[in-house]
């Protein structure tokens, strides 16, 4: 091939130059025109070898490249055959049986079934006759299924007709109930106010209803005689909206049985701020023969507190009705009710937002609810359930449930002590002590020259400074003044806001011919002060609701054994021995079973 291409070129090169050569004669001689012409032989002679040559190699690579056709064919079909394969693989490891997604009988159940007979050993047979079982015992579910649907189907329309039956009971009973209306109030049993005092109920808010609730439940478990009853308008009570700002005067009105209560605000501010729901719970507790305490719980809505109020109510037959007159501080709401636990006095509001509300309303940060809705003691918060004033707080019922009991006995014990109290003050302002708080003494020659109240920055005398260390600004203060002969005992009494829980204080001064004695200059003045102050206890072992009128018994018992033991006055009582130590103390203890006196 390469020999070939070597003559091709070189017959090219002897053909151009006799070709050159021919171009410059006129007329070439016969031997270069063969020359030529044997060139022109030779290149068809080699265009002829170059064409079969061609010939020779295409045909050769038609030939490969149909074999190259062959074996890319076959590899395809390889491949083709090879993803087919893993595909086929794939369904194969991820094949799941159908059976796999019943809720089979449990197996236990299926081998129980045989019996005697021996489950194949081969998984796949064992799983196949497992199968046929349990659609044999599906076809017994399906059956049973069926009978049960048409069961159910004749169940609903008896039920359906049972309930047409009911719903046409409802006007009946209520054409009943108004029927026997006056039956009712006969025999006590009240239906229509119950059926009036449940719907009531469903509109109270969370905190009076849970009051209503607990209050209830307890009285009427223990059969306690106290009544719940929840006041208001219903129709406003549906319609009311807790998020109103209503512009409209706010007026409660309750009315009961025996009284009317109306209390409205005027200020533009306050009605908004002190609204208060239109629906109150009152609760009427026996605390004596004919005395009731009534307890009024009211909901604020925008401070979200619940206020209290009280008042007592005395029947005509009642012991009480003499003894009480209507009209004293110790009676009124806030007395009945201030410090019935310790230091609640109610005077504040127990939500932390007060002060951003009321500064909301444009007033003062210090303003107090009205006495007219009573006051936002703690102890009714704990009552109400109340945890907290955040808006995901929620009502504890445990401490609303605990805290029932000691309510009622605390408004029972205070509406007595109060009673008590007013009956011995009105008695000790006329120079007499009540029969009920009389203690076991002799006859006592000390009289009671005057009893007053009086006021702190109005005292003189010894005892004022010693005074301000046990006087608070809540407590009420008392002049006693006693006299034996020519011997007079001026004494200042302190009454605090939860007497008698918290025992009365008393202080001394002795005026006599000898001079003016106080706890300072006399160790029998002061050891009379500590009989009244520190061994007060012994006054409250048979009851606590007249320790006033003991303590005022035992001054003067006390004040009779002073001027006969210092020889102011003629000896009458008996003393095993008159003094004591180096004090020389007089015996003020008398021991009513031998019937002298003597030294503690």
């Amino acid at each position: 091939m390469v020999d070939a291409c070597v003559q091709y070129k070189s017959t090219c090169t002897l053909l151009h130059e006799n070709l050159n050569k021919l171009q410059g004669l006129e007329k070439p001689s016969t031997e270069m025109i063969e020359d030529c012409m044997q060139c022109f032989a030779h290149l068809k002679k080699y265009n002829c070898k170059a064409q079969q040559q061609c010939k020779r190699v295409r045909d050769n690579t038609r030939q490969l490249k149909k074999k190259l056709d062959s074996t890319d064919l076959i590899l395809k079909n390889l491949q083709f055959e090879e993803i087919y394969l893993q595909r086929e693989i794939k369904k194969c490891l991820q094949y799941k049986s159908v059976d796999e997604e019943l809720s089979l009988i449990p197996e236990k159940e299926y081998l129980a079934s045989l019996g005697n007979k021996t489950p194949p050993s081969d998984q796949h047979l064992y799983m196949l006759e497992r199968l046929k079982w349990e659609l044999e015992q599906r076809k017994v579910m399906r059956t049973d299924q069926e009978k049960w649907e048409k069961s159910k189907v004749e169940l609903e329309k008896e039920i359906a007709e049972l309930k047409r039956y009911l719903a046409s009971l409802p006007p009946q009973l209520e054409e009943m109930l108004a029927t026997t209306t006056q039956v009712q109030e006969y025999l006590g049993t009240k239906l229509v106010h119950r059926k009036t005092q449940a719907e009531m109920a469903s509109w109270l808010p969370p905190t009076l209803y849970n009051i209503y609730s607990q209050v209830t439940g307890y009285t009427e478990y223990l059969k306690l005689g106290t009544t719940v009853t929840i006041n208001g308008d219903l129709e406003i009570a549906k319609n009311f909206s807790y998020d109103e700002d209503s512009e409209v005067d706010e007026v409660i009105e309750i009315e009961t049985k025996h009284s009317k209560r109306r209390s409205a605000v005027n200020d533009p501010g306050k009605k908004k701020v002190f609204r208060a729901h239109p629906l109150t719970v009152e609760v009427v507790v026996p605390c004596d023969e004919g005395v009731h305490a009534k307890v009024l719980f009211t909901y604020l809505t925008k401070l979200r507190v619940v206020t209290v109020s009280i008042s007592l109510m005395i029947t005509t037959g009642s012991p009480w009705r003499d003894k009480f007159s209507v009209g004293t501080d110790y009676m009124s709401s806030k007395e009945l009710l201030c410090a019935l636990w310790s230091e609640d006095h109610g005077d504040d509001c127990p939500n932390p937002d007060t002060s951003a509300i009321l500064n909301k309303y444009s007033l003062p940060s210090k303003t107090k609810i009205p006495n007219s809705l009573g006051r936002p003691f703690l102890w009714a918060q704990r009552l109400a359930g109340v945890t907290g004033w955040k808006s995901d707080a929620k009502l504890d019922i445990a401490t609303s449930r605990e805290t029932v009991p000691h309510f009622l006995e605390a408004i029972k014990q205070r509406c007595l002590a109060r009673l008590a109290l007013k009956y011995q003050l009105r008695n000790l302002s006329t120079n007499k002590t009540v029969e009920e708080g009389a203690v076991s003494q002799p006859t006592l020659l000390t009289e009671i020259v005057s009893w007053k109240e009086v006021q702190l920055e109005s005292l003189t005398g010894s005892y004022s400074e010693r005074a301000l260390k046990h006087v608070s600004e809540k407590d009420t203060l008392y002049e006693l003044v006693v006299r034996r002969g020519k011997t007079s005992c001026r004494s200042l009494l302190t009454l605090s806001l939860d007497y008698p829980v918290t025992p009365p204080f008393t202080l001394l001064q002795v005026e006599s011919p000898n001079g003016t004695a106080t706890s300072h200059n006399d160790n029998n003045v002061r050891a009379i002060e500590e009989e009244l102050n520190v061994y007060i206890d012994d006054l409250y072992l048979e009851g606590v609701e007249y320790v006033l009128t003991k303590i005022v018994c035992k001054l003067c018992m006390c004040l009779d054994v002073y001027v006969e033991g210092m020889g102011l006055e003629p000896q009458i009582k008996f003393f095993i021995n008159k003094f004591k130590g180096p004090d020389n103390v007089l015996p003020f203890v008398y021991n009513s079973e031998k019937q002298y006196f003597q030294h503690r």
